[in-house]
């Protein structure tokens, strides 16, 4: 199993990102599209990572194609995707990262069965160039949201029944929402192709205040700020240590979403962390 970071959270250009990841310890990465390689800069990306001997494990989008309606939009999300996809076989990266987007009027069966419609295209790409496309678990960021819970994300994978469809499995994402994590893996094990660590704690708006970083709510749960692995709710030790014993054999990637000046400090103590795990 690779343990890398995700070089996405360097806003640098990519030649100063890929460095950055080699200096906190790694040589494994995911890259995300736009900010760090669109179709045009992918083999030149390819080519820097390479002479860095950094392997680049997938490549994410913000692409949520449930959550909008204009034609525009969702087109503009679909080819996101497919950036994604086409950058990833450029690059040597198996995964494609994406979302499925909460909707507030929209309810789960129907999204669902809209997403399968919207994606087909995209599945079948990812089909023909050999890459998967992971659905990313999410926190109740919206109403609607299917991959808020396991067996939503299950649910999702079905739906879409392609062996190039899989999931992404962030165990954060499912403690800001109030999952039960032991539960969640319990499910969600035959489906999970890659694994996002890092950790959050609930807002404090009097000890936070002025808090520059990144803040996110959860419909249920309220606000919360990101800290380095170990800090948090998210019980990573536990669910790391039953994924080994399992023999789950599946990258995993260190997240930060920390303000820029502690990205590579949170990044050494994630590395450590999962280490010390024995991974």
């Amino acid at each position: 199993m690779s343990v890398g970071v995700a070089a996405f959270e360097y806003h640098q250009p990519i030649e100063e990102a890929l460095d950055r990841v080699l200096r906190v310890g790694a040589d494994r990465c995911e890259l995300a599209t736009p900010g760090n390689v669109t179709p045009e800069t992918a083999t030149a990306v390819a080519e820097a990572a390479r002479d860095r001997g950094i392997t680049v494990t997938s490549v994410a989008s913000l692409s949520k194609p449930n959550a909008v309606d204009d034609d525009a939009e969702v087109s503009r999300m679909i080819q996101l995707l497919d950036d994604s996809i086409r950058i990833a076989t450029t690059i040597g990266a198996p995964f494609a990262i994406t979302y499925f987007g909460g909707h507030p009027t929209r309810p789960v069966d129907e999204g669902i069965e809209r997403y399968v419609r919207l994606t087909r295209n995209s599945v079948k790409l990812a089909e023909d160039l050999g890459v998967t496309i992971l659905i990313e678990n999410h926190f109740s960021h919206a109403p609607g949201e299917v991959t808020n819970t396991a067996s939503g994300c299950v649910d999702l994978v079905k739906a879409v029944d392609s062996a190039a469809f899989a999931v992404n499995f962030d165990l954060c994402n499912f403690a800001i929402g109030g999952q039960t994590l032991d539960r969640s893996y319990d499910v969600l094990m035959p489906y999970v192709r890659n694994v996002h660590i890092k950790d959050a704690r609930p807002y404090d708006p009097v000890a936070d205040e002025g808090y520059t970083g990144r803040i996110v709510t959860d419909l249920n749960n309220g606000d919360f700020v990101f800290v380095p692995v170990g800090e948090g709710i998210t019980p990573n030790d536990r669910i790391l240590a039953r994924m080994k014993a399992d023999g789950l054999d599946v990258p995993i990637t260190i997240e930060g979403h920390v303000p820029d000046d502690r990205v590579d400090d949170c990044f050494r103590r994630g590395l450590e962390f999962v280490r010390k795990v024995g991974f």
